[in-house]
């Protein structure tokens, strides 16, 4: 075999993207006889290249393309598509909201607490060994009090259940849980806050209003997070949804009432290869307006793509880039991690009106957990996520900064 051949090989290996290590050890011996026939150096070194690329490689690609990907024209059926997708290897349901004491109301007055309750599930495997896999995350931030308490759980924690609907929003990890009934919700969980008592769990029990139709981001709910064909999700928001809330500590509760903001992807393989994360706003104004904003950082800290949208009542405008600017004023560094998260923003939507500077209510909202030392485990990640509002409170709403501390994986 010439060495041209030898090479042509081993791209076609590339390309193809094989999927088990028996053919790609094969590949090696045959490669191995060519060897002892060449003269050059330089394309051992070349061929041998490629097949570390095929071995290192090949079978999370193969293990990819077996997953369904975000692509335009899905036809959404709800409440079916509330429910789990096991087709799509990533997805996920995130809650937040703003919790009031009584007598206090949004747009007006400042909240009590702010809430975060996340539901992961990932398809791993393939073929017929294909399983989703559960993480969750809560965390419950303390306005006046300045701090936020986050737990998470690897599947069920000590309950052991983990599980989402197939056709609900219902979802479980342990005895945190999002139970449907009728319209509405009811949202469950605890999060450990240390005292001068020791640790004492906070748990968080609410009832939503009915829930608003679901609004389809980007094209149909299709939603670009890059150029390649392949960089999207599928994804829909229920905004500003009514609560009725308890947090109750020991013998003590507390009834709030506020709003929240639900969203809900699934995609494989969504970020472009020079992608490190995101700044995401999910902000609700006072005139009854929504906003959704992303935009995605590459590698050398500059913006890589953008996307956004304003809804109010059936009525919505898709953001393109251009139309809108999310500009970083203050910083605030972690403590733990050492990471500085942009945690003052100005954004501006001229075609709106809109020209407002959010800051977060409490500068400490870096949640997730560190990655262990010498893991590559995409499970553990650290990111800011917590409430953030205007000065006047005519914008309140919920800020996730994530790859601040390491490149997300796994999404």
């Amino acid at each position: 075999m010439s060495a041209a051949q030898l090479l042509h090989l081993a791209k076609a290996l590339v390309n193809f993207r094989i999927a088990n290590r028996s053919r790609a050890v094969a590949f090696v011996a045959r490669a191995q006889r060519c060897f002892g026939r060449m003269r050059s150096c330089f394309i051992i070194l070349v061929c041998m290249g490629l097949f570390c690329v095929v071995l290192l490689g090949s079978s999370r690609v193969a293990q990819t393309q077996e997953f369904s990907r975000a692509q335009p024209g899905y036809v959404w059926s709800f409440p079916r598509d509330h429910g789990s997708h096991p087709l799509y290897q990533t997805e996920w349901w995130y809650y937040t909201g703003q919790l009031y004491a009584p007598g206090k109301e949004p747009f007006r007055d400042a909240p009590e607490y702010g809430f975060q309750l996340t539901f992961f599930r990932r398809s791993e495997g393939s073929g017929d060994a294909t399983h989703s896999e559960y993480m969750a995350h809560a965390a419950l931030t303390d306005i006046a009090g300045g701090r936020t308490y986050f737990s998470s759980r690897r599947g069920g924690g000590a309950l052991g259940l983990a599980t989402t609907s197939n056709d609900s929003l219902g979802a479980r990890s342990g005895d945190w849980t999002v139970d449907p009934i009728g319209g509405h919700l009811v949202l469950r969980f605890t999060v450990d806050s240390a005292t001068s008592l020791g640790a004492k769990p906070l748990e968080v029990r609410i009832l939503t209003a009915e829930l608003p139709p679901a609004w389809l981001q980007g094209e149909n709910g299709f939603s670009k997070k890059a150029i390649c064909d392949s960089c999207a999700s599928m994804y829909y928001s229920l905004p500003r949804i009514g609560l009725q809330g308890r947090v109750v500590v020991g013998e003590g509760s507390r009834d709030l009432q506020g709003l929240a903001w639900m969203d809900h992807e699934f995609m494989t393989s969504s970020l472009g290869e020079k992608q490190v994360g995101w700044d995401w706003f999910g902000l609700m104004l006072k005139d009854g307006r929504s906003i959704m904003l992303f935009q995605l950082r590459n590698v050398v800290g500059g913006i890589d793509f953008v996307s956004g949208a304003v809804q109010r009542g059936g009525a919505i405008r898709a953001l393109t880039k251009g139309e809108f600017s999310v500009l970083p004023i203050r910083s605030w560094r972690s403590p733990v991690s050492g990471a500085q998260y942009p945690i003052e923003w100005r954004v501006s939507i001229p075609a709106e009106g809109i020209d407002t500077v959010v800051r977060a209510r409490v500068s400490g909202c870096e949640v997730g957990d560190p990655p262990q030392s010498g893991s590559a485990d995409s499970g553990s990640v650290q990111y800011w996520e917590g409430p953030v509002a205007s000065a006047d409170e005519s914008v309140t709403g919920y800020l996730e900064m994530t790859g601040y501390v390491g490149r997300v994986g796994g999404v």
